[in-house]
């Protein structure tokens, strides 16, 4: 089994099947020997809104685990922005970022 993809499933837990369907469904899912990420197609103005791929211009990662680098590579020419949802002092945020200039800070 993908080591990636353990990781994911153990720290989603019981919830880690519904998301995945959805994102198999509606989004995207990368799985390969280097990482495992959930993400889906949105737009820069409410990128935790899922919208269809002719209206997007963020991508939305759900979650990411292994190396993010290579699993967004595939993605860092389609869209013009990344989003992600964080917790910051029990606090969830959204944050956006330039697609180019933040595939470029990733090592």
């Amino acid at each position: 089994m993908n080591q990636h993809f353990k990781n994911a499933a153990q720290i989603y837990g019981e919830d880690f099947h519904k998301l995945l369907y959805w994102h198999l469904c509606f989004g995207v899912v990368v799985s390969d020997a280097d990482s495992f990420a959930m993400c889906f197609y949105s737009q820069e103005e409410s990128p935790d809104q899922a919208c269809e791929i002719h209206h997007s211009n963020t991508l939305f990662v759900t979650m990411c685990a292994g190396d993010m680098r290579k699993a967004l590579r595939k993605f860092r020419d389609d869209f013009e922005y990344i989003a992600f949802r964080r917790e910051f002092k029990n606090s969830p945020r959204i944050r956006s970022y330039d697609m180019q200039q933040f595939y470029s800070k990733l090592k």
